[in-house]
């Protein structure tokens, strides 16, 4: 495989080199002044579909000169700022063109001349990167996620996740509103790509840092889709249906009718093949296992970003339904504006779950798992813009959530020898739960005559409960000890109340400089019952049961300096903090009380160097109160294996953390390079504690005074074209993660380290002509140990590889091979090699006039590999999963993409 793909990029660089290159010069002058028009920019276009193949700039004489394929007619287009374009066509019959004097007239001189401008296909406004979809050639009847995925400096993962610039793209706006609320995958996968205008990448600021234009630092990597006038007003959509072997299915509707500024958009989705997917953050709204883990040292490990209505990562087979409506409109010359979403999930699955753990603590589970998981949604966004100078937001969200599971679970602990168990369990756990969530926010802002005074005020309620109930039977064996059973049934009855209020004045000092002045107070009342009671006697278990009450007050006042100059934009806030807790034990009275008032500073800001290089910083430092869950010292026997404790006198961290970051884009030539780096120092870190007796291990939450936890990662990488005649694209990155954590093992001290190279080389041809194909090259190292068991340390060789070949025939007809490959080597803590080879071939063929009806026949999991597992590292230990997950099997697929536009 190797050797194919060197062999591979040799051949294609020969190929550029040996393409003969012919030469077009001249001078740029002012038409009245003949005086020269320097770094005049002069761009040479295929005129048959206006992609870029050169680009250059003009010397101080007005001089210039590029090179011109020998092949094919072109365009050559000059342009100076406040003078109109010159356009000059050059034939393929012209091998050496000598423009002579090109002569450029300024505005101000034009009177009845007609001047014809081409848009950029990228151009650079302010923080807003902007893409002209016309510019980018599409199949028909394309997405928006199609579009995205050729764009320079975004990429799409096969779960629709969105990176742009590095970071992680979070909402994406049609026409700058909500789509069906926060989830991206919604409006990218159903627009088609062909009634976009523009796309516009931007971090967004918070509503009350819009509204005040004050920078409090809160940001969102966002898309924002403009859409073309005629989109606006027809029917558009989706209809697919799926079978296949082994009882597979899939189906999809999506509808949508947009008139002038009313947006009305349903989508259904069903299958049991993982493709009801949304995005990863929804996952979490939803109450799913969205494959993302944060660990006790802080860190996140993310498998795959999913939801969990995807059916995607879940253990099994999943039966999964997606679907919601989305409604948004504006009324009375775009007073008031209205968005209102309703969704609704279910997804049920059922398999086996395997975990082995290594290091400090030896173990291995088998758990056989049956879940169900159905929601109800509602999102409401309404604006109101009472004048020119006043404005209300209004947000409001209400969920149900019913979750059901049941465990069977056969669990053993290991000491020094791994063949023989110390401790073992076997235990059938059922859980039912309700969570039910509400919440409001309201936000009032007034500006005044002024630029730049403001005052807002901003108010939220957020209510959440989680009641249910369910049963424990478990057997805990170890040597030279009786069997304890336990027989229980459980009940549980959570609520959390959350009152928050503040306000924020703004006050311009000069023209650049703006002050901020803001308080604050929330107010959270935590109520928690969980009962376990005996089987035999309906009696009490105590141990395991606890009822208490935990409030927090806090107040905090804030004094930021916004300093935004043409290039260099910096806020500096400072806020005070002060939070009192009050924790009372209903079951014996007891109570404590605590304080702490604390100091977090914040420090952002972006240096715009020219157009198209930026450079980006951040710090912070803030101290993190410890939770709920730390501070309780609340126990339960759901593994008897392992117990979980808190801890009443936690202190809190602080953590320093600071990021900077450089970006720069070529935008005529697409040509994309970013840096960035980030380290973080934790001091006096909130740990998880371990200690061993008798097999069994106990977790406690301490501080570890005097230790200091580190995260640090670093990324590079760079996107440019191989070659304009070929299509070929490519971009190589380098990413570095480092950590060091610190926690305590049967009282040693243990100190766990992380790191992760990464590099990885994507290459790739999309003309959607001909052959395509798209190959990403993922080699990494990762090396984790701990001092405490430096023989089972978990450092190996990891390589990935993805990709897709199709090539596109006359009449709509197209085979297609997607592939994904992944190798992790044996390491000292597990000695096996895991390698997976998934590769999914298929062919379709497009019918009808507008080619919107699509017949695809594909084999999944063609070598029939697709066994679920993943390696990681949490808790001071290494861990190791394997679980079942869709294996081979064959589908048809008849797809039909409708659409109507009116005419106004």
């Amino acid at each position: 495989m190797r050797t194919t793909f060197i062999s591979l990029i040799a051949l294609l660089f020969c190929v550029v080199q040996s393409m003969a290159q012919d030469k077009i010069s001249g001078r740029i002058l002012d038409l009245s002044e003949k005086i020269p028009l320097k770094n005049a920019s002069v761009m040479l276009l295929q005129a048959q579909d206006s992609i870029l193949v050169g680009y250059t700039r003009a010397d101080e004489k007005g001089d210039f000169s590029l090179n011109k394929p020998k092949s094919g007619d072109f365009l050559v287009v000059v342009s100076y700022p406040k003078y109109a374009d010159f356009f000059k066509e050059i034939k393929e019959t012209e091998p050496e063109s000598d423009l002579g004097e090109v002569l450029l007239t300024s505005v101000a001189h034009l009177i009845e001349e007609v001047v014809v401008k081409r848009r950029a296909a990228i151009t650079i406004k302010g923080d807003t990167t902007e893409y002209d979809a016309s510019q980018f050639k599409m199949e028909k009847n394309a997405k928006v996620e199609d579009l995205l995925k050729v764009l320079p400096g975004i990429t799409v993962d096969a779960s629709g996740n969105i990176t742009a610039q590095g970071k992680t793209v979070k909402k994406v706006l049609v026409d700058g509103e909500e789509f069906f609320g926060d989830d991206p995958t919604l409006a990218t996968r159903n627009i088609r790509s062909d009634m976009v205008d523009k796309v516009q990448v931007y971090e967004k600021m918070s509503d009350q840092a819009e509204r005040t234009g004050v920078d409090d630092g809160v940001r969102e990597q966002t898309i924002n889709l403009k859409l073309k006038e005629d989109a606006k007003n027809g029917i558009f959509g989706k209809a697919l249906a799926g079978g296949g072997t082994d009882g597979y299915y899939m189906g999809q509707l999506m509808f949508n009718k947009f008139k002038g500024s009313q947006k009305i958009s349903a989508y259904g989705l069903l299958g049991n093949n993982a493709t009801t997917s949304m995005n990863w953050e929804d996952a979490q709204k939803y109450g799913g296992d969205s494959g993302s883990t944060v660990s006790d040292e802080g860190i996140t490990f993310v498998e795959s970003q999913v939801d969990p209505f995807s059916g995607q990562g879940v253990v099994g087979i999943p039966r999964a339904i997606n679907s919601g409506i989305n409604y948004n409109d504006k009324f009375n010359g775009d007073k008031h504006t209205v968005n209102l979403s309703y969704k609704y999930g279910n997804i049920k699955s059922d398999g086996v779950d395997e975990t082995l753990m290594s290091g400090i603590i030896n173990s291995e589970t088998r758990k056989m798992v049956d879940t169900k998981n159905d929601q109800h949604r509602v999102n409401l966004r309404y604006d109101l813009k009472l004048d020119s100078l006043n404005s209300i937001l209004l947000r409001g969200n209400v969920s149900r959530k019913n979750l059901w599971s049941e465990d069977q679970t056969n669990s053993k602990n290991f000491g020094n020898d791994l063949s023989s168990p110390v401790a073992e369990n076997v235990s059938r756990q059922v859980s039912d739960s309700e969570i039910n969530n509400y919440g409001a926010y309201l936000l009032y802002t007034k500006k005044f005559m002024k630029k730049g005074r403001s005052i807002s005020l901003n108010a939220e309620v957020k209510r959440e409960e989680n009641t249910g109930g369910g049963t424990l039977y478990s057997t805990l064996s170890r040597a030279n000890a009786a069997d304890t059973i336990t027989d229980q049934y459980k009940n549980h009855n959570q609520k959390v109340n959350n009152l928050i209020a503040g306000v924020t004045y703004t006050e311009p000092l000069t023209k650049k400089l703006n002050l901020s002045v803001g308080y604050n107070v929330e107010k959270v009342d935590n109520t928690s019952l969980m009962e376990s009671f005996n089987t035999q006697g309906n009696m009490l278990d105590s141990t395991f049961s606890n009822n208490y009450d935990y409030n927090r007050l806090s107040q905090n006042v804030s004094v930021g300096l916004n300093y935004a100059g043409e290039s260099l934009k910096v806020r500096f806030n400072n806020i005070l903090s002060d939070d009192a807790l009050d924790q009372t034990n209903n079951y014996t009275s007891a109570t404590l009380k605590r304080s702490f008032f604390t100091y977090n500073p914040m420090i952002t800001g972006s240096w715009a160097i020219t157009k198209s290089k930026h450079m980006w910083f951040q710090y912070s430092g803030k101290n993190q109160l410890p939770s709920l869950s730390q501070i309780q010292p609340l126990r339960n026997n759901n593994d008897p294996l392992n117990f979980y404790e808190g801890n009443e006198s936690l202190k809190p961290s602080f953590n320093n953390s600071g990021s900077l970051g450089y970006y720069s884009f070529q935008a005529l030539s697409g040509t994309y390079l970013y840096i960035g780096g980030n380290v973080s120092f934790v001091n006096d870190p909130i740990s998880q504690n371990i200690t061993n007796e008798n097999g069994v291990n106990y977790y406690r939450w301490a501080n570890i005074d005097g230790k200091t936890d580190k995260t640090f990662s670093g990324w590079a990488g760079r996107y440019f074209k191989l070659s304009n005649k070929l299509g070929l694209t490519n971009t190589i990155q380098l990413t570095l993660l480092n950590s060091q954590y610190n926690n305590f093992f049967n009282g040693q001290e243990n100190l766990i380290k992380s790191d992760s190279y990464s590099f990885s080389y994507d290459i790739g041809r999309d003309t959607k002509t001909g052959l395509n194909f798209n190959i990403s090259l993922n080699p990494q190292y990762r090396k984790m140990t701990s001092n405490l068991s430096p023989d089972q340390d978990n450092s190996g060789f990891v390589f990935k590889s993805s990709g897709k070949v199709e090539y596109f025939f006359p009449k709509g007809f197209k085979i297609y091979t997607n592939y994904s490959y992944t190798y992790e080597a044996p390491t000292d803590a597990f000695d096996q090699s895991l390698s997976r080879l998934l590769i999914d071939p298929g062919v379709s063929k497009k019918f009808l006039k507008d080619e919107s009806l699509v017949l695809d026949l594909a084999v999944y999991d063609l070598l029939n590999q697709n066994v679920g597992y993943s390696r990681s590292q949490s808790n001071s230990v290494f861990m190791q999963r394997r679980y079942d997950t869709i294996r081979r099997y064959v589908m048809l697929k008849l797809s039909w993409d409708f659409n109507k536009m009116f005419i106004k």
